[in-house]
């Protein structure tokens, strides 16, 4: 054989050595011939997917399998009802070969769609999802609720949660420790979830390095709706900054826990919290004139409050730490309120001119004084410390979606333009 004849073969064959395996989909079910994950997770490759019929599943997994950046591992539910994850009963103490949730996510490029987990419980800290140093880690369209923790871990990168109902966990063993988020990690970007009803503690509480929650649904915790706090190795590095954009934050009268706490920012460990707190055009809402809105519990903690509606409280900012920790403008505050000096352009009055309150509609009116009143030149540095303009698109819509939000000329303040549609 010649040897342009041998060099054409062994380029060939470094293009087929070269070519990842076909991606195999799992189909698991009562009626199908894998029964349970268990019996496939540990043997899952780049780009498999997995597809899960409706059904009730007793189990509690350790999901090591490393997926890529473009072939990530997918774990789907089919079907038309969302497959549901009890843990009832299962051991979920983190001790041994057992998992601290019911998926414990630990590779890297996880997907998990459509599903349910409710009934981790460990007295302490048995969480739906538990991510222990995942990578990329994303969770979609699921539905976290009645464990001792709702989503609970950190990511070695960033973590993804989205469309996502977490609600209703805690427990009274971990009184006032057990939240339906508690994130550390690097990143942590929350998108058009409803976040509601921590029974013991938080809604969410974070100490990961940088935070970005967009557009989401919070509400009706029992201690505090935002808690992003000090981390050791996490909020000490520069930029340990959080993002608040479009949400609908909301307390309500009758917590029996912290009367106060609404969005707190900076330490409580006594660790240190080196970022600034980015408020653009969220709708915050108090359901007690006890509310603080905003607390700052750090020296180096700094506030950016832009576009924001405050409503059901006099108490706007609490703890800031020295002059000129707090900056921005063109929020709506109630009349009586105490406004730091260094925000600028507010506008006052008794009512911000809601679609229904008493419903929790919270829609703009046309004659609403919070019409045509923001701005539309607001940037932020993220968690690398690079500096990016904001680009508001979209607001929530109460049924976990996003939909567009149209600007027509000068933005509106707070989480809805003028015209929003709920349907």
């Amino acid at each position: 054989m010649k040897p342009r004849q041998l060099r054409t073969i062994a380029v060939l064959l470094a293009v087929v050595l070269m070519r990842p395996a076909a991606a195999t989909i799992y189909r698991v079910g009562s009626e199908r011939e894998v029964k349970n994950l268990q019996s496939i997770v540990s043997q899952l490759q780049p780009g498999d997917v997995v597809e899960i019929d409706p059904g009730t599943y007793r189990e509690a997994l350790r999901l090591r399998a490393n997926g890529t950046k473009d072939a990530p591992i997918i774990f789907r539910g089919v079907g038309q009802a969302r497959p549901v994850f009890d843990a009832e009963g299962l051991n979920v103490s983190g001790r041994g070969s057992n998992p601290r949730g019911i998926f414990e996510i630990e590779g890297a490029y996880n997907i998990v769609e459509r599903l349910e987990f409710k009934n981790a419980r460990n007295g302490n800290n048995g969480a739906g999802i538990r991510l222990l140093g995942s990578t990329n880690a994303v969770v979609r369209d699921c539905r976290v609720t009645y464990c001792d923790m709702g989503i609970f871990g950190g990511d070695r990168e960033t973590a993804t949660i989205e469309a996502c109902e977490v609600a209703f966990n805690g427990t009274p063993k971990f009184n006032g420790y057990s939240h339906n988020f508690y994130m550390h990690g690097n990143r942590v970007v929350i998108r058009a979830c409803h976040i509601h009803d921590s029974l013991y503690g938080q809604n969410y509480k974070s100490r990961a390095h940088y935070n970005e929650l967009w557009c989401n649904w919070i509400a009706d915790s029992n201690q505090g709706e935002v808690g992003p706090v000090d981390g050791k190795g996490e909020t000490d590095r520069p930029n340990s900054n959080v993002l608040l954009v479009g949400n609908v934050i909301v307390s309500k009268p009758d917590r029996t826990g912290n009367t106060s706490k609404f969005v707190l920012f900076g330490s409580e460990s006594g660790g240190v919290h080196d970022g600034t707190l980015y408020m653009f055009n969220n709708t915050l809402v108090a359901g007690s004139p006890k509310v603080v809105f905003v607390q700052l519990h750090d020296p180096q903690a700094r506030a950016v409050i832009q576009n924001n509606i405050f409503f059901g409280s006099n108490r706007m900012v609490g703890n800031a730490p020295k002059p000129g920790s707090v900056t921005g403008g063109n929020n709506w505050i109630p009349t009586g309120a105490s406004v730091p000096e260094e925000l600028t352009a507010t506008v006052m009055g008794n009512a911000p001119g809601f679609g229904d309150p008493a419903k929790r509609d919270f829609r703009l009116k046309a004659e609403s004084p919070c019409v045509d009143r923001g701005v539309d030149n607001m940037e932020y540095v993220d968690g690398d410390g690079a500096r990016r303009r904001l680009v508001l698109d979209r607001c929530y819509v109460p049924d976990r979606r996003l939909t567009e939000r149209v600007l027509v000329g000068v933005p509106d303040i707070g989480a809805y333009e003028l015209g929003a549609r709920f349907e």
